[in-house]
Order: structure tokens, then sequence, then C-alpha cells
């Protein structure tokens, strides 16, 4: 689990470079927030740090998320959580690598377990892709037996969106080194 102090170290050590590399206005840290996936960290203007007047403020910017597990550094874009995901949802996918079951699964998972098989296999029907009623049987047959359906039909179905606008990963892990504290760290600088 990566510490509170860590992940503000990380966040700051970016905007440093950003700030370098980029000749970027400086921002610094003025919230931090625990999350489930990490550590939400958001940064302003030194001025809006002061004054807290939106005219001070920088724009354009998300929260950046510090993954509580590895330490990597993301940037979270609210803004484009337009497809139906939310920003976790596509930081489980992107990052994480957790795909979440597909939408038609979970429905005919959901009326098979009602009894309403019939609206199951219209669903399948109903999805795209064209299927026959013996390839949407086929679906909803594997789906009630709890296997994956097979990869001929998988194809023929509407593919969900990849794109992940919501996410932009900065680095890779960073673990938080052992016996590391913020205040070591400052006072032997």
């Amino acid at each position: 689990m990566i510490s509170r102090e860590w992940a503000i170290e990380l966040v700051e050590r970016h905007l440093l470079g950003e700030e370098a590399e980029r000749s970027l206005p400086p921002m610094v840290v003025i919230s931090v927030e625990r999350h489930a996936l990490g550590w939400l960290i958001i940064c302003q203007s030194p001025q809006f740090a002061r004054t807290r007047d939106l005219r001070d403020a920088l724009v354009g910017h998300g929260p950046f998320l510090v993954d509580a597990l590895d330490g990597s550094l993301h940037m979270v874009h609210r803004q484009f959580c337009s497809d139906g995901l939310e920003w976790e949802d596509q930081y489980r996918e992107k990052v994480r690598g957790e795909i979440p079951p597909r939408e038609l699964d979970v429905e005919v998972r959901r009326l098979i377990g009602l009894g309403r098989r019939l609206d199951a296999f219209k669903a399948v029907r109903h999805a795209g892709g064209g299927l026959s009623p013996a390839d949407a049987l086929r679906f909803v047959d594997a789906i009630g037996s709890g296997v994956e359906p097979p990869a001929d039909l998988m194809s023929r179905l509407p593919q969900p969106d990849t794109r992940y606008l919501a996410i932009t990963t900065y680095s890779r892990p960073n673990p938080e080194p052992a016996n590391w504290s913020r205040a070591q760290n400052t006072s032997s600088g």
C-alpha cells in the first residue's frame, strides 16, 4: 500500500519535471483524498491555493491518481467519461487489466436467472451482429452454462469502444522505498 506521503512526493516530482520540461506554470498540491484505487491529488496554481479565487485557477486538467498498489501516476480526465464508463472503470480496464463483464452477458444471465429465457434470446438477437436464431440460442446456452460463448459468435457482435480517454498514464510503478518518509527525505536534502 502506497502511503499518502509517498503519493504526494511522486506528484510533486512530476510537477517539477513538467514545469522544467515544458515551461508550464507552477502547480502545488491543494488536496489529497483517499480513493478505492489510490490517492487522488488535486493540484492548482499557487495563487489559487492562497486566494481560492476561481480567477486564479488553472483549468484543463484533472486530479492525479497515484495507484495504491504500485505507485504508478495517472491523470484523471472526468470530462471524457461520455462512453458510459466511469473513469474508475476505464482505469481498472486500461491500467489494471481488469476486464468487466460484457453488458450483454450480464443481461442474459439476469434474464435466465429470472426464468425469462425467451427474453434472453431476444436480447441477444437485438444486440446486433445479425446472429441467426440458432446462433442466438447457442449464445444463450453458453451463458446459461457459465461458459464463454463461441468465438465465432463473439466476433460478430458489436465490440465495445476501448478508447480510454479519461486516463492518462505518466509513469509506471513507483514502489515506495523501504523506510522512506517525507520528513527523512526533506531533512536530508
